[in-house]
């Protein structure tokens, strides 16, 4: 799993390059929780390059969710993949997050 984080003004962008499953889903929630705890804005986490997403990865940004709401922030999706959207329609989760098309939306939305 390949992590790569850009810091947009006071965001966050996360690009996740790989499978988000149970393998790696300790290294990428504890790097997720780093941008969590020292960020102070909303983080969007780009998922162009997932090609699998299992329900351990669906618990992290479940979990994401929770506490960046607690501190007033968002989580936003960008460039989620058919076999990943599916996974998330079938446990009908999406509507928790805000999603988007492009990676350029999703940073667009950072200023509103």
């Amino acid at each position: 799993m390949e992590i790569k984080t850009k810091k947009i003004g006071n965001h966050t962008l996360v690009h996740l390059n790989g499978r988000l499953d149970i393998t790696h889903s300790d290294e990428v929630e504890a790097k997720l929780a780093e941008d969590v705890q020292s960020g102070t804005g909303d983080i969007i986490i780009n998922l162009e390059l997932i090609s699998y997403i299992s329900s351990s990865g669906i618990r992290i940004f479940v979990g994401m969710v929770r506490e960046l709401d607690k501190q007033g922030r968002k989580l936003k999706l960008c460039c989620i993949t058919p076999p990943v959207k599916k996974v998330f329609d079938v446990v009908e989760l999406l509507d928790l997050f805000e999603v988007f098309e492009t990676e350029q939306e999703a940073v667009a939305s950072l200023s509103k």
